[in-house]
């Protein structure tokens, strides 16, 4: 059986619930972080109320805080940490990526 997680899960407007969700498998470039903190963002507002429509069953929320578990790549940690956005990781403005 695989490890589960919890997720925010959209499933019409006005209705949003939280569901255990399989753990995703990392990838090569990938860090599995566990969430110790999160909130929605204003689109995911837009989501629930009905004015910008999505699929029923799509996970929302990307403002995680939390403590990296596990590194794909050990090469990863000498990187200078920043904010996900939508699943994605980018030096902050001015830096270079190590």
């Amino acid at each position: 059986m695989s490890k589960l997680m919890k997720a925010a899960v959209y499933i019409e407007p006005g209705r949003i619930v939280l569901e255990d969700r399989p753990m995703p498998e990392i990838g090569p470039l990938d860090a599995l972080m566990r969430v110790t903190t999160t909130t929605i963002c204003g689109t995911d507002i837009h989501i629930l109320e009905g004015e910008h429509p999505v699929e029923s069953g799509r996970i929302i929320g990307h403002e995680p805080v939390g403590v990296i578990e596990s590194l794909a790549l050990p090469s990863l940690a000498t990187r200078k940490a920043s904010a996900p956005s939508q699943g994605l990781s980018r030096p902050a403005a001015g830096q270079t990526p190590a």
